[in-house]
């Protein structure tokens, strides 16, 4: 343990290693489940011993440090005088952070705004912080394209009605007669507290939306909520070899709240074709071809996704004969190159036989041996 002088306080300064029961070599990995399991254990809200918070406020500081490489590496080169005064990250709290946010972002799921599976279960006071304004709601939109239409460069036009910033107020929910006010119901903190049983949960003010503010004399055209409804138009650039099930994500083009603009994911569906079967770049085609010209073999011509296309048929080819078309397929979406069209041969036979067909195949016949 160090003892140090920090803004006219005598700073017991523990090893963070040992704070966090690992080695001086722990990979990343391992200090983030050491604070996982030290987090949860120490956390004031669940941990009554009077000492809980302390000790808390310690993992988090040390998880804070060595979390974080530049920072690990200063700490194993000066040790905690890398941060006092003047180290770069100032008093206080020497990780420079606030350690319930610490806790709360680590919890955290991604970036969705949503939280994890200790989000309710911990609730503070946190000396009047209120919890941060969330991003507007994402949004989800189907696209069907064609084969036709992922086999070269192809933008489609997309409407739809999204929550937008309300134009009068600029998404304040304000007039110039408005003012503002605590919200009564939450006392400002946007959040409300639910008891279930021994457990306590944390809820979005009802009365503020989350705001911790009421709004007096609200902008008339939105009521003071800061969104109106619109039309939206935009252009949808659909990848070339696109596969079924694929999702874009079109950044603010969401819901607005007063935090932002949430996003637009385009889950693009590739719609069966009558006439090709697609397997992964190549396609899978069926042709109806005269019986005779399979024995005989000739040359025809195919419709294809890229137009026309001459195909020669060799001559004594068997029912379900497989012929291959090279690059004739659809674009590769990483290296746009082509895959080949496979066409089957299927036999077409006549309905009806005219005397001379009748007595030809007759003569044939009587040439098997």
């Amino acid at each position: 343990m160090i003892i140090y002088f920090l803004n006219n306080y005598i700073y017991m300064a523990e090893d963070y290693y040992n704070i966090l029961n690992i080695s001086k070599s722990a990979s990343a990995d391992e200090i983030k489940k050491a604070y996982r399991k030290l987090a949860v254990k120490w956390h004031p809200d669940k941990n009554k011993d009077p000492g809980a918070e302390d000790r808390f406020k310690k993992i988090s500081e040390a998880y804070d440090i060595l979390s974080d490489e530049s920072k690990r590496s200063q700490y194993d080169q000066f040790g905690h005088a890398a941060f006092q005064q003047g180290g770069g990250h100032g008093g206080g709290f020497p990780g420079g952070h606030d350690p319930f946010d610490i806790f709360d972002s680590f919890f955290k799921r991604g970036n969705s705004g949503q939280r994890g599976g200790f989000d309710g279960f911990f609730t503070r006071e946190s000396n009047g912080r209120q919890n941060r304004n969330n991003l507007g709601s994402n949004m989800k939109a189907n696209v069907e394209v064609r084969l036709q239409d992922i086999i070269k460069e192809k933008s489609i036009n997309l409407s739809y009605n999204r929550d937008d910033k309300c134009n009068p107020c600029n998404g304040t929910g304000q007039s110039d007669q408005s003012h503002s006010s605590v919200c009564m119901q939450c006392g400002g903190r946007g959040s409300v507290i639910r008891n279930m049983g021994i457990l306590q949960m944390e809820q979005e003010c009802p009365v503020c939306s989350g705001s911790g503010t009421m709004i007096k004399n609200p902008c008339t055209s939105c009521g003071g909520r800061g969104i109106s409804s619109k039309k939206m138009n935009t252009n949808i650039k659909i990848p070339i070899g696109v596969h079924s099930g694929m999702k874009l994500r079109m950044s603010d083009l969401g819901n607005y709240d007063k935090g932002g603009y949430g996003d637009l994911y385009v889950f693009i569906h590739v719609l069966n074709d009558e006439i090709y079967k697609r397997d992964g770049d190549d396609i899978i085609r069926d042709l109806e071809t005269n019986f005779v010209d399979m024995i005989l073999g000739t040359q025809i011509e195919l419709d294809s996704l890229y137009g026309k296309v001459k195909l020669k048929v060799p001559p004594k080819s068997k029912p379900e004969s497989v012929l291959r078309v090279n690059e004739y397929g659809i674009p590769n979406m990483n290296t746009h190159n082509k895959g080949d069209m496979y066409v089957v041969l299927k036999p077409k036979f006549p309905s009806e036989l005219s005397d001379v067909q009748t007595k030809i195949l007759k003569e044939y016949k009587q040439t098997i041996v």
